[in-house]
């Protein structure tokens, strides 16, 4: 557990805190910075229970399978080896996304096959990611420990962040049919981190490798957001004209499928009446 701070002011940095309104450096959180950090998470918490619904529904996975093994990774070591400084609120948010992503890495092994072409990388796909898990525990635990990142793991968070950003649009570009992929996965997770960036230029303005991290992620979801849409009117664009053409290939039937109708009988003029 984290000790307790008492800064020259006043204010406590105490971990049993709802909400801490100073970091363990005594620079104060401000109303505003808690409510977009917290806010940015809890949209990714629903941005998780989404990808568990859709995956369970679909058999597909709307997570990259490179970013979900840095994002679980990421989540454990946050969860357990080491605590933010924001109080036992964003702790269990940590964790949340934690016993969340339990289930995400299970359905990634289920069905992540499904993202990658290559076929040995198809075979060996579950080892690969069980690989993959354990190297970025390993990454993110000496990188936190060797003291490179922040009291609440932001420079960490946007190492795994730019994985999935970065990952999320190869994905989004070999899927030009949106198969398995949720636009509500989609600005959840980019608004949600988004909130989070205002933050980290609030909070950290000196830290310039996390702003151009955080920067970065950001264009790219942009990107993909933008692209997401385009590919969806694209296909909205295709069902209208598929369906307009059935429509007039329906009716060109029943056209020429129109039983015919018989010949009007005309009458024999009466040679009495002439």
């Amino acid at each position: 557990m984290n000790p307790i701070v008492q800064c020259a002011d006043g204010r406590i940095n105490d971990p049993s805190h709802f909400l801490n309104f100073v970091d363990r450096n005594c620079v104060p959180y401000s109303y505003l910075e808690l409510f977009l950090f917290a806010g940015g998470c809890l949209m990714w918490v629903v941005a998780y229970a989404i990808i568990i619904r859709d995956a369970r529904k679909y058999s597909i996975m709307d997570m990259a399978a490179v970013a979900g093994c840095s994002n679980f990774a990421w989540e454990t070591v946050w969860s357990w080896a080491f605590k933010t400084d924001m109080g036992w609120f964003l702790v269990w948010t940590y964790r949340a996304w934690f016993f969340l992503d339990i289930y995400i890495f299970y359905l990634l092994l289920k069905h992540g096959a499904s993202q990658v072409t290559t076929p040995m990388v198809k075979k060996h796909f579950k080892a690969l990611c069980w690989i993959g898990l354990a190297g970025f525990n390993i990454l993110y635990y000496f990188f936190i420990k060797e003291g490179h990142d922040t009291l609440i793991g932001a420079n960490s968070a946007y190492i795994a962040q730019m994985f999935v950003s970065v990952c999320s649009l190869l994905v989004l570009w070999s899927t030009p049919d949106l198969k398995g992929l949720s636009w509500n996965v989609a600005w959840l997770r980019s608004f949600g981190t988004g909130a989070n960036t205002v933050f980290m230029f609030m909070h950290y303005p000196g830290n310039h490798f996390l702003h151009s991290m955080a920067a970065g992620s950001f264009v790219i979801d942009m990107y993909f957001l933008w692209t997401f849409l385009g590919y969806r009117k694209a296909l909205r664009g295709r069902s209208v004209g598929a369906a307009a053409v059935s429509d007039w290939s329906a009716g060109g039937k029943m056209e020429r499928e129109a039983p015919a109708l018989p010949p009007e009988r005309t009458q024999a003029p009466n040679p009495r009446r002439v």
